[in-house]
C-alpha cells in the first residue's frame, strides 16, 4: 500500500524534527478531546452551575419571605383589629332605620325643622354600602353647627357633603340642605362573602 511516504524516511529525520512531528500529532489528538469529550464536560458543568445559581436565587428569596414573615403576621393582625372596629362602626341593614331616626332627633333636640328628609337609594362598593339621605333643614347657625358635629361624632360613621347654607328672608334662621351619607356591611347574600359582625 502506499502511503505517499516512506516511513523510514521519518526515522531518518533529525531529532528535532522529530519532535515537531509528535507535538503535532500530540497537539491534533487533545484538540480532538477537548472538542468530543472535554467539552461536552464543561458544557454540562456550566449547565449545572447555572440551575445552582437559579436554586440559591430561590432559597434567598424564600428567606427573606421567612425573615419578613413575622412583620407580616402583625400587619395581619393589625388589620384584623381595624376591620373589627370598622365593624362596630358600620351598621347592619337592620339598623340603617333606627340610626336614621337617631339623626332626625339629634335635629330636633338641637331646635332645627326638617323641611326634607329624604333617604335615596343605597350605591355598593365591595363590601359596604353608601346610604345617601337629601336633608335641608332650617334653624340657626349655631344649632346647625352643633347638629352636624353631633352627627359626626357618632359611634356610626356618617358624612355631610354637598352643603349650602342661605339665609332665609322671613326669619334670622338659615336654611341648609346637604347630603347625609352614612355607611353599612352588605350582607352575606349580597356581597357573596361573610362580613366581620357575621364572623362572630
Amino acid at each position: 500500500m502506499d502511503l505517499g511516504f516512506d516511513p523510514i524516511e521519518l526515522l531518518r529525520l533529525p531529532v528535532k524534527k522529530k519532535a515537531a512531528i509528535i507535538v503535532g500529532i500530540i497537539v491534533v489528538l487533545a484538540g480532538g478531546y477537548w472538542y468530543f469529550l472535554l467539552q461536552d464536560v464543561l458544557d454540562k458543568i456550566d449547565a449545572a452551575d447555572v440551575k445552582l445559581k437559579e436554586q440559591q436565587e430561590k432559597i434567598d428569596s424564600k428567606r427573606v419571605m421567612l425573615a419578613n414573615l413575622p412583620k407580616l403576621r402583625k400587619e395581619l393582625e393589625a388589620l384584623k383589629i381595624l376591620e373589627a372596629k370598622a365593624a362596630k362602626n358600620l351598621p347592619s341593614k337592620q339598623e340603617i332605620p333606627a340610626l336614621l331616626t337617631d339623626i332626625s332627633e339629634a335635629g330636633h333636640e338641637q331646635g332645627l325643622e326638617f323641611i326634607l328628609f329624604a333617604p335615596k337609594k343605597e350605591l355598593a362598593v365591595e363590601i359596604h354600602a353608601e346610604v345617601p339621605v337629601e336633608i335641608t333643614i332650617l334653624g340657626s347657625f349655631q344649632s346647625t353647627v352643633i347638629f352636624m358635629d353631633h352627627v359626626t361624632r357618632m359611634s356610626r360613621i356618617a358624612t355631610f357633603t354637598n352643603l349650602t347654607m342661605t339665609p332665609d328672608p322671613k326669619n334670622e334662621l338659615l336654611k341648609t340642605t346637604a347630603r347625609l351619607t352614612t355607611y353599612r356591611f352588605l350582607d352575606t347574600d349580597e356581597a357573596g362573602f361573610k362580613s366581620p359582625s357575621d364572623k362572630k
